[in-house]
């Protein structure tokens, strides 16, 4: 089994005197696809805050790399784990290339620069997402799953071990959807990247997903391969909605489908 480069133990949270979290175990490991699902409010986005150290947990414990988030200086932490929303960014007044050259600013010494390796970086990332021949364009000038991907190549130049990825897809249609997980898998397999994406799309999930997380009232209410977590009843108590779960004839991996009137 490969080593947890993140992983979260016990660990609770709230939000005045509202409970977000409570005693919510979860890892990530070098070279695998985590997925976690849960309804809105479930408590998904404010789990990825207390994973990337932009929040801290009221009890319980994360460890990046065997030690808390907080005794990492921004750079080193920037080194190690990159986070992508689901809002790509529109007005900034920079070329893709300019964007996606950004992750490689941790890399940088004090007096900063530009080096053949952070081109080379910039390169790859931008190759790895299918975005080379759209490298001298604005991001006002391209769409939002190319914005998307560009925000993925910018944490594929950063150059980090773990990725966080808060409902990445929202806003893509089905092409963009499919497209966003080929790059993941290509990076895990190819890089040994951990990723953990935030989503709520439960059969793209359990055809990319090596273990799916399914968060409800914020605990874990179930946690293994996407055909254990994925069921009926699991999906019913969480969600509140009648489904049949079955296999894709195509691909064997678990089908989701909603039954009307149920």
């Amino acid at each position: 089994m490969s080593a947890s480069l993140l992983s979260a133990r016990g660990i609770s949270f709230r939000y005045g005197g509202r409970e977000v979290l409570s005693e919510v175990d979860l890892s990530v490991r070098e070279g695998e696809l985590a997925v976690l699902l849960g309804p809105n409010g479930a408590g998904k986005s404010t789990l990825l805050k207390l994973l990337s150290g932009l929040l801290h947990p009221q009890s319980g414990e994360v460890f990046l790399q065997g030690r808390p988030p907080a005794s990492y200086g921004r750079r080193e932490m920037a080194r190690l784990l990159s986070v992508v929303g689901q809002d790509p960014p529109i007005d900034f007044p920079m070329t893709v290339e300019e964007f996606v050259g950004l992750g490689r600013f941790p890399h940088h010494g004090f007096f900063g620069g530009w080096t053949p390796e952070d081109r080379a970086q910039t390169e790859r990332s931008l190759e790895m997402t299918a975005l080379s021949a759209l490298k001298r364009r604005g991001l006002g000038e391209i769409s939002s799953g190319e914005r998307q991907r560009a925000m993925v190549a910018r944490a594929i130049c950063q150059g980090a071990k773990v990725m966080l990825l808060d409902e990445p897809t929202a806003f893509l249609d089905l092409y963009h959807r499919v497209a966003f997980y080929e790059v993941v898998e290509r990076l895990k397999e190819g890089c040994g990247i951990g990723a953990l994406v935030a989503s709520h799309d439960l059969s793209l999930c359990a055809e990319y997903g090596e273990r799916i997380v399914l968060l409800s009232g914020g605990k874990v209410m179930a946690s293994g391969r996407p055909e254990e977590v994925l069921t009926p009843e699991n999906i019913r108590r969480a969600y509140g909605v009648t489904v049949a779960c079955d296999r894709n004839p195509a691909t064997g991996s678990v089908r989701v489908t909603p039954l009307k009137g149920q």
